[in-house]
């Protein structure tokens, strides 16, 4: 198990295939091993980096809070540290809103920016419900979060099944 170490942060992260790098940037909670399916895809055409965000899966879970101008300054030195000047860089959720301030704070890192089911902030304006944005402020449990997250985006038994599966793969249950 890679892990890099930037600045006293421990960063988990893998490489896939080979061709030109493509760092692949989860969204919250979300750890590498949750995105093996795009991983398969995307590492017949490139090189793809995935790594746990900081508070994530095997990476070091320093107290906070985090930001995601922090996370993206990370994904910045995990680029240094494996020799990757440039690259396709793909966020996913908040991963996204990560993706999107390591483009606006290192552009000549970026060569092209993909964003998946993500909003350029979080504030009353970013489409939230009333239910998340309140969960959001509270600090609310990662298991409640992902529940009422997840019950915006599946029929209530798919919900039930997601929301249980979630929680005990990302050990909150």
């Amino acid at each position: 198990m890679p892990i890099a170490n930037l600045d006293g942060i421990n960063i988990n992260y893998r490489i896939y295939g080979e061709g030109e790098p493509l760092v692949l940037i989860m969204g919250f909670g979300t750890p590498l091993s949750m995105r093996i399916d795009q991983v398969r895809f995307f590492k017949k055409h490139f090189r793809v980096v995935a790594f746990d965000n900081r508070g994530v899966g095997r990476s070091h879970k320093p107290k906070g809070p985090y930001s995601t101008r922090m996370m993206a300054e990370d994904t910045a030195k995990l680029m240094d540290y494996l020799g990757i000047g440039k690259a396709h860089v793909m966020g996913i959720s908040m991963g996204g809103m990560i993706a999107q301030e390591l483009a606006i704070n290192h552009p000549d890192k970026v060569n092209k920016l993909v964003l998946a089911c993500t909003y350029a902030a979080q504030d009353e304006n970013s489409g939230d419900t009333e239910e998340v944005t309140r969960l959001w402020r509270q600090k609310a449990t990662p298991k409640r979060f992902l529940s009422a997250m997840a019950s915006l985006s599946f029929n209530k038994p798919l919900h039930r099944y997601s929301t249980g599966l979630l929680a005990k793969t990302l050990h909150y249950s």
